[in-house]
């Protein structure tokens, strides 16, 4: 057992990794191409070969030999200050965005492979003049430096106004939501991967001798399924042989919160000194982060898309358009998700995992509800039934069961909601989805009616 730390914090072997694949690989990349490019450049000047002669003999016409070597400090000098001005009010811009919609929009700004190999571009361009400069000779003026430099100069220039222009798109809201959808549907399928090689419920009858609690505050950032698959402790056979099993069972899930104390696995075995094995297996394959990573985690997107939902439709904010489209990318996670069906994989290790993506978008679903309730915004509720109204028509029998429950207890929200035609024809078209009543009599859609009394009965 190692000492408690005051919050997680990435092992190398994750946090390195995690730099490259998220922001640094692309920018040096392409410094690393723009230096390569000065070390050439260097040579061409310097070399005395006859067809480099005449290269230089050519581009004199077009760059002076007094005038290169300013050429190239007027280029690093430039490109530094506009670098620096425009990445500045750049950031002033994302800033906004993000004070408005949700702090993930820095998270996405760094992350766009565009926008890193513009900064990449910048920085390279500017340290191609440092050197070139750097190694400029009496007798060998750098005219093919210089006549570069100017070339990669105007693209850099022409590259700066689409910049501006894509960071101005990237933070319009309906692009936020898509990229946020977009990195929510790829981490739902990465942890395909662990779902089919886990279980969802547990099947073995041994005793819980072990738990293994958090020592950090943090987040879970990975499991390593080859740590606990231990095929000598985990043999395939029969029913009965896998009732008599070891077996871990996780309580959280990739991208939970934790703090310390906090269950995080239960090890079932038949005795103790095999059950304090399995959990030293376990401290080692669960890795804690202190910041959740929506790659790898697509309840992630869900929270980020459920709060700006959440702002943006409350009175806090009172921006139904936001809040619509929100729920658009909610809606399709949903109904994307729903349509797999089970995910479990035929040769499943002794390992029971929840699979929760689906009650999680669930989950924002009727966060959405609430908020049109608190803000009264009658069109909003009205899509968010039409969306229970699309998961129900591809849902399984408890995903269906799920709803009818959450239709059930919104139903006084949507009672004391403004009468509006849009939403009374939304709940009629829920009140339709639903193939059976729900566990309390009524529809979930429509509002509880009080018995009619008998004929020459008296009525309180």
């Amino acid at each position: 057992m190692t000492r408690p730390r005051p919050s997680a914090g990435a092992p190398a072997r994750v946090r390195v990794p995690r730099s490259l694949r998220e922001f640094v690989a692309v920018p040096v990349l392409v410094v690393g191409v723009m230096l390569a490019l000065a070390l050439a450049s260097i040579y061409g000047d310097q070399a005395h070969g006859p067809m480099l002669t005449t290269v230089r003999g050519d581009l004199s016409h077009l760059i002076g030999k007094q005038a290169s070597s300013a050429t190239l400090g007027a280029v690093a000098t430039g490109l530094v200050t506009v670098t620096s001005i425009t990445f500045s009010v750049l950031l002033l811009a994302v800033q906004q965005t993000a004070s408005s919609l949700s702090p993930v929009v820095f998270d996405q700004f760094v992350r766009r492979r565009t926008n890193q190999v513009f900064l990449g571009l910048f920085v390279g361009l500017a340290l191609y003049a440092y050197v070139v400069l750097a190694a400029v000779q009496e007798r060998t003026p750098p005219i093919i430096g210089a006549f570069l430099a100017t070339v990669l100069t105007v693209v850099a220039l022409g590259c700066l106004l689409f910049l501006v222009y894509s960071t101005i798109d990237q933070m319009r809201p309906r692009n936020v939501m898509r990229q946020l959808h977009d990195r929510a549907v790829r981490a739902h399928d990465r942890e395909t991967a662990l779902i089919m090689r886990t279980r969802r419920t547990s099947v073995s009858r041994l005793p819980v001798l072990a738990q293994y609690r958090s020592r950090t505050f943090g987040y879970v950032e990975s499991i390593d399924l080859h740590v606990l698959d231990d095929r000598r402790d985990n043999h395939h056979g029969t029913d009965i042989d896998m009732a008599h099993q070891p077996e871990i069972e996780f309580h959280v899930s990739l991208g939970a919160e934790v703090a310390f104390g906090d269950l995080v696995a239960s090890v079932k075995a038949p005795d103790v000194e095999t059950a304090e094995q399995i959990r030293d297996r376990v401290d080692k394959a669960v890795a804690f982060s202190p910041a959740p990573d929506l790659d790898f985690d697509a309840t992630t997107g869900i929270s980020d898309l459920s709060n700006i939902g959440w702002t943006s439709g409350s009175t806090s904010k009172q921006n139904p358009a936001i809040a619509a489209q929100s729920l658009h990318a909610l809606r399709d996670l949903a109904v994307r998700w729903t349509t797999e069906g089970e995910r479990t994989g035929p040769d499943a290790v002794a390992v029971v995992y929840a699979d929760d993506d689906v009650d999680t978008v669930l989950n924002a679903l009727y966060s959405a509800i609430v908020t049109a309730h608190e803000s009264h915004q009658h069109e909003q509720a009205a899509r968010v039934l039409d969306a229970y109204a699309c998961v129900l028509a591809h849902a399984d029998t408890r995903v269906a069961c799920r709803i009818r429950r959450d239709l059930a207890a919104m139903r006084p929200l949507l009672d004391q909601m403004p009468a509006s035609p849009s939403l009374a024809d939304a709940r009629r078209r829920v009140d339709t989805a639903v193939p059976v009543g729900t566990p309390d009599g009524h529809n979930a859609a429509e509002p509880a009616r009080r018995p009619r009394p008998a004929e020459g009965a008296r009525v309180p």
